[in-house]
């Protein structure tokens, strides 16, 4: 009696762990949330760009030249990070190569490389 029952709670707790792991692997778990909409949520933010005049008046520059915003080769074309912590990515695809962009998390300017 003991192993039948022995055998009935193993097949339970081997049952509830393989339907709660492909629950968790497809994502429809509603505590982890999608993958699909995590990535959507966490896209550029659309860049703001400033003129030289501008620049100059607003956010003066230190040290003689603006920073160069960096590209991750793993990004789409035209995502640039911002040099300034917390390195935010910035959508830059309609700004000029060279022209300056406001990361507007720091009120900083950088250029577009």
């Amino acid at each position: 009696m003991k192993m039948k029952s022995l055998k009935i709670a193993s097949a339970l707790v081997l049952g509830v762990f393989v339907l709660g792991t492909t629950l968790y692997a497809q994502g429809t778990d509603s505590r982890i949330g999608s993958i699909k909409h995590e990535r959507v949520e966490h896209g550029a933010t659309p860049a703001t760009a400033i003129t030289k005049a501008e620049a100059d008046k607003k956010y003066p520059m230190k040290g003689g030249s603006y920073p160069t915003g960096q590209r991750d080769a793993h990004d789409p074309s035209g995502v640039i990070v911002s040099p300034y912590p917390p390195h935010e990515k910035y959508e830059c695809s309609k700004v000029a190569h060279g022209g300056l962009v406001v990361d507007v998390k720091v009120n900083k300017v950088f250029v577009r490389p």
